[in-house]
């Protein structure tokens, strides 16, 4: 039998492991848009996933778009899907790294669109992660946005 030698790596070569936490906005008010999710102080987050309902009623078509800004400049804008939500129906809107502009597609109460993310997209502390959305009206109403993001060392 030959034996195994075992080699570690450096602790500079260790990949370290965090668990996903899910990070929320405040619910908005009709005719607003969604609750803007601000990366606090000493905090830096790999962001896996954004998602956010709208529910609209008879007259408009939003059509969100995901705003990722540094607290001062924009750093990339996202849409979902490739086409406005349509009015009188209820849509789960998401990001991710990977997924393509699809949608939206459903029935009235059950309708998805989703939009791309960069991978690897890192956001650091009084980073912002907001909405704004083209056809906004008085009633369009946003539910709290959500984002599962990785809390990574500082």
């Amino acid at each position: 039998m030959i034996p195994v030698k075992h080699t570690y790596p450096r602790a500079n070569e260790i990949e370290t492991f965090i668990a996903a936490e899910s990070v929320s906005g405040a619910d908005a008010a009709a005719n607003a848009e969604a609750g803007t999710i601000t990366v606090p102080a000493g905090e830096r987050w790999l962001v896996k996933a954004v998602s956010v309902q709208c529910v609209q009623g008879a007259t408009q078509t939003p059509w969100p778009r995901l705003v990722i800004d540094d607290g001062t400049n924009t750093l990339l804008t996202a849409h979902s899907g490739t086409a406005a939500q349509a009015a009188s129906t209820t849509c789960q809107h998401s990001w991710a790294p990977g997924q393509q502009s699809l949608g939206p597609s459903g029935a009235t109460t059950a309708c998805a669109a989703q939009g791309p993310l960069p991978d690897g997209l890192i956001l650091e502390a009084g980073s912002r992660i907001s909405t704004s959305t083209v056809g906004l009206g008085a009633n369009t109403n946003y539910g709290k946005m959500w984002a599962l993001v990785h809390k990574l060392p500082v």
